[in-house]
């Protein structure tokens, strides 16, 4: 957490990444029953926001390197994974990202949990076994875990790193598509790639 009466350095930047995943509420991060409904140009807006995001990221870690909590804070600093796991479209830069993240970790600037998602994600793209369990399909009206290396560790591994029980996420992703339609519930999504038919990946 940032410590206690500190501000980040770039509130600017900061505001900035935070914006952008609550409009992202309204497109690549909405509930799979709001995409699945979606209007054609509802679609297109959200393709076009989930390219927009990670170029303005990119802009970012060009000027800066990761925003971590002393840059951006800590909802800063997570906003900015939200977009980092959205660039599906381009996994070279999901890689650079992991590098930089990696060094925040060392820094103390970021923590251990945000990398093993970005890992996770990084994994499942490269067509290995995810490690720390935090992607999944929603397939189908399903949620379905991508495949784990070593299943019986999975729980000390995510402990090791700070994840939450995995329990926890899949009820997380559950209430965020399937349990409640409210629009408080919407400020809990998890990031979204939108796959073709009825499949999207998930990050929990």
């Amino acid at each position: 957490m940032t410590a206690p009466g500190t501000f980040p350095a770039r509130a600017d930047i900061a505001q900035d990444l935070i914006a952008r995943v609550e409009a992202a509420h309204r497109t690549w991060r909405a509930p799979a029953h709001v995409r699945a409904a979606a209007t054609a140009e509802g679609t297109q807006a959200a393709h076009s926001a989930a390219h927009a995001d990670p170029q303005a990221l990119r802009w970012i870690v060009t000027k800066h390197g990761w925003p971590g909590r002393s840059l951006v804070g800590d909802d800063g600093s997570q906003a900015a994974l939200t977009i980092a796991l959205q660039a599906d479209h381009d996994q070279a830069f999901q890689r650079t990202l992991l590098t930089m993240l990696a060094e925040a970790v060392r820094r103390g600037d970021a923590t251990t949990a945000q990398w093993a998602r970005l890992h996770d994600r990084c994994l499942v793209h490269s067509g290995h076994p995810q490690q720390y369990g935090t992607q999944y399909w929603v397939r189908d009206g399903e949620i379905e875990l991508h495949p784990v290396a070593d299943p019986t560790g999975l729980a000390k591994r995510r402990a090791d790193v700070g994840l939450p029980p995995q329990r926890d996420g899949i009820a997380l992703l559950e209430r965020h598509h399937f349990a409640d339609t409210s629009p408080a519930a919407t400020t809990s999504a998890t990031s979204i790639s939108s796959k073709s038919g009825t499949t999207q990946r998930h990050a929990a």
